[in-house]
């Protein structure tokens, strides 16, 4: 198989412009805010200087897009690229794991997508990114790398092809494919129980404190300082509008981001649809799945509402938070099980869980309270007596500890190859991980673990980043060795270490 040399549609160069100009973000800042701005020569000097950078940017990216070439030969997507070094990059066709693409807002004027290229193994970066090619070039590329293959041997395992003439094909029914959608409703629930006002909050403070050399915010303070020392109400007022527009900010980002959330199953993969600006695509192999996790944050879970995300290998397109992918970003906890059966139906939603032995509860509370403890009895000798509220976290602190003693758990099923870990943080969350995607299993026992006949259990996975763990920590000494039997292929022998 052999296609001819291509080149990305010419907007490639709009998309590369722009991404060069995100890269040299900072440097431009500093250059346009302290560059000269003095007149004359000086004055001429910078203009031109500015004039040649952006038009050394933009000649860059034409030489790149007209020296960029992509084709498929002998089972590999193969490119040329390099403006004065040539490089070349194979990527062998068994390898290939999925093609996502996207649409961000110059795609779209030219109905255009973006295709990213992800390989087995592959790290933060997808292997290979056509950045501008047409809808039907990508449905070629799919065809071609992806599917041709399993055709291939479909059609070996059928009947010679003159006993296929023979045969009259009688119309199959197509049965309608598993999809969920996300309403604007939920999405809303999402972005108010995201607790993203804390990132938008921190980046508008962070923005804001660049700008001190030009705007006076001491005179300012100064010169109101009265009317705010006197004026409980104004700083309360100033303090909730900051937090409110924030949090509104963070819900329309959400809404932005996930709005149109679509997920179908067909066959063996699941199709991941998102975005109102950027539209994403991303197509993740059951066959790659190497873990399903419940998240339920302290704002979500007294709704009885959950976060579902797919821990998969060989991806990174589309990662979310710790990087993984949103299956579901909001569904009700008592619907999961259903829909895991629908869509991930090898992985079961276990209520069966072996709770932590009562002894553990002491460790969990002193684990979190004696740090907030040694934090804030300093700020209550010296503060007096304000100082005395730090207090309070040392029983916020106990009863987080308590939280996460009821929450921690284990299961396996009967008959069933998988390990389910509950845990908590902050949140909580419920792991599932089929018996062969489990790389490695440890327990571990420190010197206080071991008086008190206990272990932590610690599961390993494989993700495109090399790795993630999941662990429950304080498990019965007995409960530990029955999980390591379930995991080893044979009979443990002798003691862990």
């Amino acid at each position: 198989m052999m296609y001819e040399k291509r080149r990305m549609h010419p907007a490639a160069i709009v998309v590369g412009f722009f991404k060069q100009l995100r890269e040299l973000l900072f440097p431009i800042i500093l250059f346009v805010f302290f560059g000269s701005t003095g007149e004359g020569w000086f004055g001429v000097v910078y203009i031109g200087v500015m004039v040649l950078w952006f038009a050394g940017l933009l000649v860059t990216g034409i030489l790149s897009w007209y020296r960029f070439y992509y084709w498929i030969e002998e089972g590999e997507l193969r490119m040329e690229y390099g403006v004065f070094v040539r490089k070349r990059r194979f990527i062998p066709q068994e390898r290939i794991q999925t093609l996502d693409t996207s649409e961000g807002i110059i795609q779209r004027i030219f109905s255009l997508v973006k295709v990213q290229v992800e390989t087995a193994g592959g790290g933060a970066e997808a292997e290979a990114s056509l950045t501008a090619v047409t809808k039907e070039e990508a449905n070629r590329l799919k065809e071609a790398l992806l599917y041709k293959k399993h055709q291939a041997v479909v059609q070996d395992e059928a009947w010679d092809l003159d006993e296929m003439e023979m045969i009259d094909e009688e119309p199959v029914e197509q049965m309608p494919k598993p999809t969920f959608t996300v309403s604007w409703k939920a999405l809303f629930i999402v972005g108010t129980t995201s607790g993203g006002i804390g990132v938008v909050l921190s980046a508008v403070v962070a923005f804001a404190s660049q700008f001190d050399q030009f705007v006076p915010y001491e005179a300012i303070i100064d010169r109101f300082g009265m009317v705010l020392q006197t004026s409980v109400f104004l700083i309360a007022s100033i303090v909730f509008i900051v937090l409110f527009l924030s949090w509104l900010i963070s819900i329309v980002m959400t809404m932005f981001k996930y709005g149109n959330f679509t997920v179908v199953k067909n066959k063996d993969e699941l199709l991941i649809s998102r975005g109102i600006i950027e539209k994403r695509q991303l197509t993740i192999s059951l066959e790659r799945i190497q873990a399903i996790r419940i998240t339920q944050n302290i704002l979500r879970q007294p709704f009885g509402f959950a976060t579902v995300y797919v821990e998969s290998a060989g991806s990174s397109g589309g990662k979310e938070a710790d990087f993984s992918t949103i299956l579901f970003p909001l569904v009700k906890m008592s619907e999961v099980e259903a829909r895991l059966k629908e869509f991930v139906p090898s992985y079961q939603l276990s209520k069966n869980i072996h709770p932590l032995p009562k002894r553990s509860l002491i460790r969990y509370i002193i684990r979190l309270g004696v740090p907030a403890l040694l934090l804030s009895a300093p700020i209550a000798y010296f503060f007096q007596p304000y100082g005395y509220f730090a207090l309070l976290s040392v029983g916020v602190a106990a009863i987080l500890g308590y939280s996460q003693f009821k929450t921690a758990g284990w299961s396996f099923g009967e008959g069933v190859e998988q390990l389910q870990l509950s845990y908590r943080h902050l949140s909580k969350n419920i792991v599932m991980v089929r018996k062969k995607r489990i790389q490695s299993f440890e327990l571990r026992e420190s010197f206080f673990q071991g008086k008190r006949k206990l272990y932590t259990v610690k599961a390993a996975i494989k993700t495109g980043l090399g790795g993630k763990n999941f662990q429950v920590m304080d498990v019965e000494n007995e409960d530990g060795d029955r999980i390591y039997e379930w995991y080893s292929y044979q009979k443990k022998q002798g003691n862990v270490v």
